[in-house]
């Protein structure tokens, strides 16, 4: 998946916004999450825990009667054998992943859409992205004061404006570089590389 970085405003993520305290008052950094797609996390265990899809029944009712009959096909399960549905919701994949992509994107469920940082989200194991931003986490605040705050930005389902826009963030020219020196030695792709250039652009 090759990202287009002239249209990130139009993306969905969310970022950590890292202060740090020095001598000279302080100064931050941001480092976003990009997901690779890999459908990892879209498993229908997590979709019946990331609440309610906003697709509107009269305009997707097609959507809509695939979630009834998804619901009426679990509640079958459950009914006969609680444990074989436990096994059932945490192996099958989510019935709106097609082909890795998420057919209902735009309209998908908040607990969907906040991913990574969603109670469950945090715990995945075997995302290579998450792995990837922890790591890169860790190496940021390693050995430094800080206070992290996580938010989201992306575009409201039917609005043509973000929900927030991103945090200005505060830093000097040798500050950064030894950021980016710290992102490369935890791992960091070309992408997420271009995505951290460009929520920590100067306003």
């Amino acid at each position: 998946m090759k990202i287009v970085f002239s249209q990130i405003p139009m993306v969905d993520t969310f970022y950590l916004h890292l202060q740090f305290r020095d001598k000279k008052g302080g100064w931050s950094i941001n480092l976003p999450f990009l997901c690779n797609r890999c459908g990892v996390c879209c498993v229908l265990e997590d979709f019946l825990m990331a609440g309610e899809i906003t697709a509107k029944p009269k305009e997707h009712p097609q959507v809509h009667a695939k979630v009834k009959a998804l619901f009426d096909e679990i509640g079958k399960i459950w009914q006969a054998d609680e444990a074989k549905y436990d096994n059932y919701i945490a192996h099958t994949p989510c019935p709106f992943l097609v082909n890795n992509d998420c057919s209902i994107y735009e309209f998908r469920p908040l607990g969907c859409r906040l991913f990574p940082n969603t109670t469950f989200g945090m715990l995945t194991q075997d995302c290579s992205s998450l792995t990837r931003f922890k790591k890169q986490r860790t190496a940021l605040k390693k050995g430094k004061s800080n206070k992290e705050s996580y938010h989201f930005v992306g575009k409201t389902v039917g609005s043509t404006k973000n929900d927030e826009s991103v945090k200005s963030a505060k830093f000097t020219e040798k500050q950064y570089q030894t950021c980016i020196g710290k992102l490369c030695q935890a791992g960091i792709t070309d992408d997420e590389l271009s995505l951290f250039h460009y929520f920590n652009a100067k306003k």
